[in-house]
């Protein structure tokens, strides 16, 4: 009966204040607020128990009662800030329309997951890095080229022998079927063309208002600058991302199934594929709690087990690159005991050769890494990051090497009997080195593209087809292919690095790129829901995407290698190209400079100084020491943060338990 009671009081109590609460609205409403003059503070709206639409609705009247409306000018403000943010939603909007491959990406992470989906995401994020080459290229190279180009002129260097200017630029007959075989060479009507360094010929002209030779080289150094910065930028949000995904910054389960849902989907097929991703969202999460609770239970006979077998495994994973390494040096090797007019008897396969066998290695050796990785029982994204990080390595290194005993072939690098290589300070038998090596880079970007072909429409297919009409053990075992994301982000990241390393010599190369990326997008999409199943093991995408972003900083590193190589220390050909006549392309630039004013000159002297280097590497240093404190004394309120909840929630149990005990003590 007391509890009764008490009920009925509270409910009259409730009522009570719920109408003197009406009242006290009504009356300001409708009495207070028709007196003009009446100088009501803003505190007495706050105290109103109603929503905020009334409240503003109340302070306007107020306000227009009283006389103290705003000014002028603050009203002309806030229009102007409204119009603005208005026409910045509306284009936003009109730009949502246009972006890239946007309902794709959403079907894609709706059936296979984010870490799927942060695939292709990267993948057109090297498409818009590549666009950016080709902008760069056409606009500050080869349209100026084509329109002061003089055909009846080769830039023929003046200072070098006979011998080094012997360059065949006539274009002689030859048959279709020759032709046909430059698409895949690069040689015949590709070599001269503006797709290779060849093709850009030009002589210095004082008069000229526009230096095409400095054009060339701070457009390709502006175009890495501009990579650096955009990874960096990419790298430093996927950062942010994989630090919240840490174990200490969990969310619960029930504030993600009650928040994650979008209230504005009404497409059924919009909402279906919600559906999936808040459904693999939650498997990855539970995943990781399990996983997480049998590594906190884990004996130390078990860890010792465990680091033994992954020793084990790193040992087998070395002895199998250096088997590779072995391979590639084999097949690299094998032409430089032929001359370029031998090598080019030996028809399309045997200038193949190298990519082939680096192809090669590059794809088998990511199954068995992969197939290793499984063994170490690392969770589904540490065993992800983890072969990316060894398949990228095993690749770059591949890639490095290729490179070295090219230069070694061509530049004589190490080489014991320079006798080749004195008349000009290149071997001869290559009178336009850079484009050899151009057509080298364009010869690796078409075949991983014609890989690419041949693993979607020939072995993804028959692999289907014999998992679903075989019923024998090695259908069994093989089972339907899974994408295995590893593999086609090193694919691209090597790639991508190709291009990088082949953009002085081949300075369109990245158009071919773009054509490339954005046909393997869809070939990749077709392979995904065609012969692809769900992989049983999803992964966090943040984390895949920050390690994305690194390997493909790794890989503009590597190319920044030979590319400062070629522009400060090698000695161009004097037969063909813009820089024919300078010791180094490097010169161009010393050259461009010597005709500025005397003050620009000092200008530029001190900002390549080592005083300015140090300064600025010391305002550097103290820019970095003040964003490392201020992280951790970010780092420190965070962590007093979390103690001062979990304070507050044992205090707030600690009340739910005393009322709960007078509660029980009123019955």
């Amino acid at each position: 009966m007391r509890g009764t009671e008490l009920t009925h009081s509270t409910q009259d109590l409730w009522r009570r204040t719920t109408q003197q609460d009406a009242q006290s609205v009504h009356s300001v409403s409708s009495t207070d607020l028709s007196l003009e003059g009446l100088d009501i503070q803003e505190s007495m709206l706050r105290a109103l128990a109603c929503s905020m639409k009334k409240k503003r609705f109340l302070s306007r009247q107020l306000k227009a009662s009283t006389g103290r409306g705003v000014s002028s000018w603050v009203s002309w403000r806030q229009q102007k800030y409204k119009a603005w943010r208005e026409l910045q939603e509306n284009i936003w909007n009109c730009a949502r329309i246009f972006w890239l491959w946007k309902p794709s990406l959403d079907e894609i992470g709706g059936n296979f997951g984010p870490g799927i989906q942060s695939y292709f995401t990267f993948l057109r994020f090297l498409l818009f890095i590549n666009f950016l080459a080709v902008l760069l290229a056409t606009g500050f190279i080869v349209l100026p080229v084509l329109i002061a180009h003089d055909a009846s002129t080769f830039p023929k260097s003046l200072r070098a022998e006979a011998v080094c200017r012997n360059y065949n630029h006539s274009r002689s007959s030859r048959s279709a079927w020759q032709h046909f075989q430059d698409v895949f060479t690069g040689e015949g009507f590709l070599e001269h063309s503006y797709l290779f360094y060849g093709g850009y010929n030009m002589k210095w002209d004082n008069n000229s208002l526009y230096n095409v030779h400095l054009a060339y080289l701070l457009s390709i150094l502006g175009y890495f600058l501009a990579c650096f910065i955009w990874i960096f930028r990419q790298i430093t949000a996927s950062f942010v991302q994989w630090k919240m995904q840490r174990w200490d910054f969990k969310q619960n389960a029930s504030a993600k199934i009650f928040t994650e849902w979008d209230f504005c989907i009404q497409s059924p097929e919009a909402a279906a594929l919600k559906q999936k991703n808040i459904y693999n969202g939650l498997k990855m999460d539970l995943a990781e709690q399990n996983r997480h609770m049998q590594n906190q239970q884990r004996t130390r006979k078990q860890l010792a087990q465990l680091y033994l077998l992954r020793l084990l495994i790193n040992g087998v994973i070395l002895l199998l690159m250096v088997a590779a390494f072995y391979i590639i040096y084999l097949v690299t090797t094998f032409p430089q005991h032929y001359h370029q007019q031998d090598a080019a008897s030996l028809g399309v396969l045997v200038q193949y050769l190298p990519p082939v066998a680096i192809s090669g290695v590059n794809l088998f050796m990511p199954f068995l890494l992969h197939a290793l990785a499984q063994l170490e029982n690392y969770s589904p994204s540490d065993e992800v990051n983890l072969t990316i990080v060894r398949c990228v390595l095993l690749r770059l290194s591949c890639l490095g090497m290729f490179l070295f005993f090219l230069g070694h072939r061509i530049l004589c690098w190490g080489s014991s009997s320079a006798v080749q290589c004195q008349p000009c300070g290149y071997n001869k038998l290559y009178q336009c080195w850079e484009n050899r090596i151009g057509q080298e880079m364009y010869k690796m970007t078409i075949f991983n593209f014609l890989t690419t072909l041949a693993s979607s429409f020939l072995i993804s297919p028959l692999r289907r087809l014999l998992v679903r009409y075989s019923s024998s053990a090695v259908a069994r075992w093989l089972g339907k292919e899974e994408f295995l994301v590893p593999h086609n982000v090193l694919d691209i990241v090597t790639i991508q690095t190709v291009i990088w390393t082949g953009i002085f010599f081949c300075p369109l190369l990245p158009l071919v790129g773009c054509a490339s990326i954005f046909l393997a997008f869809y070939i990749k999409k077709y392979t995904l829901f065609r012969n692809c199943q769900p992989s049983t093991r999803l992964f966090r995408a943040s984390r895949s995407k920050f390690l994305f972003q690194i390997m493909l900083l790794l890989g503009l590193f590597l190319a920044c290698t030979p590319l400062s190589f070629a522009i400060s220390r090698a000695s161009p050909s004097h037969a063909c190209g813009l820089f024919a006549n300078y010791a180094v392309p490097w010169h161009a630039v010393s050259t461009a400079v010597s005709v500025l004013p005397a003050s620009v000159q000092l200008i530029l002297d001190y900002a390549t100084s080592s005083v300015f280097c140090f300064s600025l590497l010391m305002l550097l240093s103290l820019i970095l020491t003040v964003i490392i404190a201020q992280a951790q004394e970010n780092r420190r309120v965070i962590e007093r943060l979390k103690k001062q909840r979990e304070l507050y929630v044992k205090e707030k149990w600690h009340l739910v338990k005393k009322l709960a005990q007078a509660f029980v003590e009123l019955l």
